[in-house]
């Protein structure tokens, strides 16, 4: 079952436990490693926690598999990963997180669209009315594409991780409801 379709092929569904192996893989690329949190590898059991803990009743983390169709641009079936994270009801904030996992799907533009998609559910379906994200300094792909979505600079926590036997920055990122340059699709 889909969760969210942007007319052009590509859709958002919540994980099913059967995608956990796939998820597990994705993360535990070196390129993917560091650009998240993740430091280490990854097993199925970590992903079996955490797929315990985005499906948990008290949930404050909104995870879903981006899917590209058939008849859009290859490849098709999962891509990556994109949702909300620490969700505050109270607040109405959220931490946006994303990635395209498979090789052959990136730079295609298909994190763009999922997050317009995330973004529309998110002011509507979340009544978000802030959303944020924190980048590693060397991600210049991903601060350019939440720039682009009218993501701004708020901020660096300088030193923050140490990833590839180096120091590096994080740079935080924030947006309001009103500052949404994404489209609805």
């Amino acid at each position: 079952m889909n969760f969210l379709d942007d007319s052009k092929g590509l859709s958002l569904r919540p994980f099913e436990r059967d995608d956990l192996a796939l998820l597990r893989d994705w993360r535990n690329q070196p390129d993917i490693r560091l650009r998240t949190r993740e430091w280490r590898p990854l097993t199925l059991e970590h992903q079996e926690r955490w797929f315990g803990r985005i499906t948990a009743p008290e949930a404050h983390d909104f995870m879903f598999l981006i899917e590209v169709g058939r008849g859009s641009d290859s490849p098709s079936g999962p891509v990556g990963v994109v949702g909300w994270t620490h969700w505050q009801s109270i607040d109405r904030v959220a931490e946006v997180s994303f990635y395209i996992g498979c090789p052959d799907a990136q730079q295609k533009g298909y994190a763009t669209r999922a997050l317009r998609l995330l973004h529309a559910w998110g002011w509507e379906g979340l009544a978000l009315e802030r959303a944020f994200a924190e980048v590693y300094a060397s991600n210049t792909a991903s601060i350019h594409l939440l720039t682009g979505l009218g993501y701004r600079y708020e901020g660096c926590l300088r030193s923050h991780v140490f990833r590839a036997g180096r120091r590096e920055d994080s740079i935080l990122l924030g947006l309001l409801r009103e500052e949404w340059r994404g489209e609805v699709p």
